[in-house]
């Protein structure tokens, strides 16, 4: 028989005996001491000493050796003594344990009719049969692993939708709040470090397949195969999900230490953000959602970008997800309310902070802004020019071209690939130079440069006098652009005819070159220098870039882009989404020119003050406001150190939670 169930009817038998035994004996020994004494006091002769009582007769004994009619005797020895062939003394019952009284009144003898009212069972005659006991054991701990594993999925598929929900065409960045409160009662409901990382990939790879089904279309448009198109989304999923696997197992020990968890668990989200974008600058990565992304329209939220960029934004809604989450758990009441009041005064001190900076920047832009008259082309020539329609191409620009004529235009934006063939050797940059001159005007077009034996995506400006200067991008498109790791993987491509899907290019090596233009001034017989940077496409996507831009003294930025690859899909405006967080960052509008949408103009507040359709041919003429930036933010100089910091606490904590803290200390 088990231990622990010996132990449990020993301890039944002791309470039986010290509660009716105790009474009965006691009843029978006042009643003997009454009448002895009543004897005694009738019986004494006067004169004479009283001889003391007669010893009691030897009672028979059983085999222990101990009297029958004594209560010891009544218990049958292998029950009392049932664990002493396993030397564990500490389970035997001693028969000074079945009394209340002195020391004289143990092990006197009872009478029979008190000894048949005493019923006591053989040890082990109320218990069901081991086997079925298992049984039941087994079949309960199975639903409710099975109970448990159905909390976990549904709350995994709750959290990649809601995610994913508001990180798709509609804005909804209400859904991101929401979104980890299922993953916090997931992590707290997994007990294995294994299942918690296939449950975080599941996640993140559910979350990644639905906000990038657009890549399958792309892929399709370039390479006309359904398979590959299909294979390329589920390959760049499952990559991608690895984020959230990490932060999965590294939640799931971090919960060995409950009291910090909501902190930790947000400084580790952060962290793996900062580091999906090192390894996308450094090797290869597609850094393409960010949590803050999500609240690019929340204009209060998002100013903090420009101290801590937009993973300071990720930060206050995971944290406060997280706290959420944290309140359904059964957890120490007092440690759940301390998060709270945190969360809410980290979130109150921000959306403070948010409307501080609003105020004061509008008076700041109000005050001697500048005045520049832009055009933002969006030529719609995305067809033609991967058909290989060369010559419609350049007649849909002439004819956006005529249009501008009496419109006061200074600066001239073209969307990545507007011009065909080599910008620095352009049969039609004759025509766009004679445009220019007769215009009166500064235009940046996109398109490829070629340099020796190496082909660049590049960005000129030209003016009267023809191209004036020219950026090469530094951030190219995995597979779109380049094809990864090709001094190892080049034969593996050539053996199966795999080719980046716009060409092979080389990166450029300037990501902080800015232009310069020259402008009138209103109301002035004089001429201003204006400086901004330019950045192509994917670039968007690295804030690095655009830090290098404004310390390099750029007034605001520039990004073209081709996102017809897009097609009709979320991609566009998820992809303009970062460019808002480009422009707080660094307190520098931004302009945005594509070929089929969606341009804009973002103010360095992150409002979007204008922006064209999708998938529409338009051309649009405004005046650009701005201020000149002799100041440059936090962010600016300093760049993510709120997210170093973050990665820096989450990761050794992580370990040390894994290494040092034992199963015993998780929830």
């Amino acid at each position: 028989m088990p231990l622990r169930q010996r132990q449990k009817i020993q301890k039944m038998l002791r309470k039986i005996n010290i509660d009716f035994i105790k009474d009965k004996v006691n009843a029978l020994r006042d009643k003997a001491n009454n009448l002895l004494k009543g004897k005694k006091a009738d019986n004494k002769p006067a004169g004479k000493t009283v001889q003391a009582p007669a010893a009691p007769k030897p009672q028979k004994a059983n085999s222990s050796g101990k009297p029958a009619n004594t209560v010891a005797g009544l218990i049958p020895e292998n029950d009392i003594y049932a664990s002493a062939g396993q030397n564990n003394p500490s389970l035997k019952i001693k028969e000074e344990d079945l009394f209340m009284g002195s020391s004289r009144d143990f092990l006197k003898p009872i009478s029979e009719e008190d000894v048949q009212d005493i019923t006591l069972k053989p040890l082990g005659e109320d218990l069901p049969k081991v086997k079925k006991f298992k049984r039941k054991i087994l079949f309960s701990q199975i639903i409710s692993d099975l109970f448990s594993g159905l909390v976990v999925a549904v709350c995994a598929i709750a959290c990649a939708l809601l995610l994913a929900e508001s990180y798709i065409t509609k804005p909804a960045p209400a859904y991101a709040w929401l979104a980890f409160i299922p993953f916090a009662i997931a992590i707290f409901n997994i007990r294995s470090a294994i299942f918690s990382l296939i449950v975080g990939w599941l996640t993140g790879g559910i979350f990644y397949f639905v906000i990038l089904h657009w890549i399958s279309g792309t892929v399709f448009e370039g390479l006309g195969n359904n398979g590959i198109a299909t294979l390329s989304l589920a390959a760049l999923s499952s990559v991608l999900a690895i984020q959230f696997a990490l932060f999965s197992i590294g939640s799931y020990y971090l919960k060995r230490t409950p009291l910090l968890w909501p902190l930790a668990s947000a400084c580790l989200w952060v962290g793996l953000e900062i580091l999906h974008q090192l390894i996308a600058l450094k090797f290869m990565a597609f850094p393409w959602f960010v949590l803050g992304y999500t609240q690019f329209n929340f204009l209060y939220l998002i100013q903090i970008s420009s101290y801590a960029g937009v993973y300071g934004v990720s930060f206050v809604v995971i944290f406060t997800s997280l706290v959420a989450g944290y309140l359904f758990l059964r957890i120490n009441r007092a440690v759940k309310i301390f998060y709270f009041i945190l969360a809410f005064c980290i979130l109150l001190l921000t959306l403070s902070f948010g409307h501080k900076v609003i105020k004061e920047q509008l008076n700041y832009m109000q005050s001697s802004p500048n005045n520049l008259r832009i055009a933002l082309m969006q030529p719609y020539t995305h067809k033609l020019f991967i058909s290989g329609y060369e010559e419609d191409v350049v007649y849909t620009i002439a004819g956006q071209m005529e249009a501008l004529k009496g419109k006061k235009a200074e600066l001239v934006i073209w969307p990545e690939s507007s011009l065909p063939g080599d910008l620095l050797d352009s049969e039609y940059m004759d025509y766009i130079k004679e445009q220019s001159k007769e215009l009166k005007v500064w235009q940046i077009f996109g398109g490829t440069e070629v340099v020796g034996e190496e082909q660049y995506v590049a960005a000129v400006l030209v003016s009267e006098e023809g191209i004036n200067d020219d950026y090469k991008k530094t951030q190219l498109v995995p597979f779109g652009e380049f094809l990864p790791f090709q001094g190892l993987l080049g034969g593996f491509y050539e053996a199966n005819g795999i080719t980046s899907l716009t060409g092979t290019f080389s990166a450029g090596k300037e990501p902080g070159k800015i232009f310069s233009i020259m402008s009138n001034v209103p109301g002035k017989n004089k001429k201003a220098e204006y400086q901004f940077g330019t950045e192509i496409c994917f670039e968007s996507i690295f804030p690095s870039i655009y830090r290098a831009q404004a310390l390099s003294g750029a007034d605001f930025f520039v990004n073209i882009s081709n996102d017809g690859w897009f097609l009709v899909s979320a991609a566009p405006y998820q992809h303009l989404r970062a460019n808002v967080f480009r422009a707080v960052e660094n307190r520098r509008p931004l302009l945005r020119s594509t070929n089929t949408g969606i341009s804009a103009w973002i103010d360095s507040l992150g409002k979007i003050r204008f922006e064209t359709g999708l998938d529409k041919q338009e051309s649009s003429v405004f005046n650009f406001v701005f201020k000149d930036r002799d100041t440059k933010t936090f962010y600016t100089t300093h760049g993510d150190l709120f997210a170093y910091i973050c990665l820096a606490l989450a990761v050794p904590l992580v370990i040390f939670s894994m290494v040092f803290l034992s199963v015993r200390n998780e929830y």
